[in-house]
């Protein structure tokens, strides 16, 4: 069994939780429990605690990429935490929105004599069936037009580091996306190359999809191609978004929303 907690999304399930923009995802299975993103601040913290979670199970931490609304929290964990993640999850970016510093709170150096660090540009299996999928291919180049930040020479922030985890059941894979920088159809294919398994099951995470676009139309139709069961939508994907995706995929495809404080079982 697989159990995804939504510790924090830019949506909220329950009125006694607290949320803010960004992820934290707490998942568990038969091989391994880990943190996937911790979000800004402590809310992944204080909604652990709420949801009767003990983040002290967790045998370590994926970071999907180095923006502030995934890292922020990094400075609630303690030394020597153990952390999976791109070897430029650390780059300095700038948002292009506000101009002001939006990449993790914290410099290489700091990262680096803070925490264990696991710097994977490559597949790295965390366990015998979960995969963090290093650097994935941009095979699709609809979804990779616009970025959100600047690097520190200026040029775009391309996000190479955005990345993602496979997880191989019996009933296909389960695949989490944390913003989706890479493209969510990209993520998914590069998932089924990395494991060999063609059957997805669900997908699950931040599509980034603002609008009603070429990006968001195309994406639509690969996941009517790609026979998934279940897609669970959720950080930096609008509420018009989520609603073309029901519109278009249900009921053949089951759609669901992420929610703080919402656990998932599959």
């Amino acid at each position: 069994m697989v159990k995804i907690s939504v510790l924090n999304d830019d949506r909220c399930h329950a009125k006694e939780l607290t949320n803010i923009h960004g992820l934290s995802l707490f998942v568990e299975s038969d091989e391994i429990s880990f943190l996937f993103d911790v979000g800004q601040e402590n809310h992944f913290i204080k909604n652990a605690e709420k949801m009767n979670i003990d983040l002290s199970l967790a045998n370590l931490v994926v970071l999907s990429h180095g923006h502030y609304d995934h890292t922020n929290g990094l400075i609630n964990l303690s030394e020597k935490t153990k952390i999976v993640c791109h070897p430029n999850c650390t780059v300095w970016r700038k948002s292009n929105r506000t101009g002001e510093y939006n990449g993790m709170p914290l410099s290489e150096e700091e990262f680096k004599s803070k925490f264990n660090i696991n710097f994977a540009k490559e597949p790295y299996f965390i366990s015998k069936n979960i995969i963090f999928l290093g650097e994935i291919e941009r095979k699709y180049v609809f979804e990779c037009k616009n970025f959100p930040s600047v690097l520190k020479d200026g040029s775009d922030d391309t996000a190479i580091d955005d990345s993602g985890i496979a997880i191989k059941t019996d009933q296909g894979l389960i695949v989490i996306t944390g913003c989706g920088h890479s493209g969510v159809c990209n993520t998914v294919e590069w998932a089924k190359k990395v494991t060999g398994e063609n059957r997805v099951f669900a997908v699950i995470g931040g599509f980034h999809l603002k609008n009603i676009n070429e990006q968001t139309l195309k994406t639509v139709d690969y996941f009517k191609k790609i026979n998934v069961k279940n897609i669970i939508l959720g950080h930096c994907t609008s509420d018009e978004v989520c609603e073309f995706f029901k519109e278009k995929l249900m009921p053949k495809i089951k759609i669901d929303m992420l929610e703080t404080g919402k656990t998932l079982k599959f």
